[in-house]
């Protein structure tokens, strides 16, 4: 009897807003089975200091909480959480890939720095012509959360 083959999963960089709508803990999103699969260790993370900063900064403004729920310190908990589990990069140089969005630079770096996927609803920020690709690549959660079968 043959077993299907089992494809490995590839470290992630969440986007923030990936995050936003995991922590919204709509069972039936994308965003969400990918966050827990991050929190179930299915999906190794990767982190540095700057999306980590992002993290704690978008989470806490009150139009966030209010969206997802979250108390103060429930943020906390969670971004806390999210550090133990992740592998910590450390950048060795600054990529600045001319994003029309400076602030997703620190993603790019972080998933230069590791071979890592991005995973984001705004695959369009990360598209430049002159942004040449070294194993890393940008998926949406559902894309993401197919190829890696997350349904389960």
């Amino acid at each position: 009897m043959s077993h299907p083959l089992k494809i490995v999963c590839p470290p992630v960089v969440l986007d923030t807003n990936v995050l936003v709508a995991g922590a919204c803990r709509q069972e039936q999103s994308m965003a969400y089975r990918v966050l827990m699969a991050v929190l179930n260790r299915r999906v190794p993370l990767m982190l540095t200091e700057g999306i980590i900063a992002e993290y704690t900064d978008v989470l806490s403004r009150p139009t966030v909480r209010k969206l997802t729920g979250l108390t103060a310190k429930q943020n906390s908990d969670l971004v806390l959480e999210l550090i133990s589990l992740s592998h910590q990069t450390q950048l060795r140089f600054s990529w600045r890939p001319n994003l029309s969005d400076e602030a997703d630079n620190k993603f790019i770096e972080a998933a230069v720095a590791a071979t890592a996927l991005i995973i984001t609803y705004n695959v369009r920020d990360f598209d430049c012509a002159d942004l040449v690709k070294h194993g890393w690549d940008v998926m949406t959660p559902v894309e993401f959360s197919t190829l890696y079968d997350l349904g389960n």
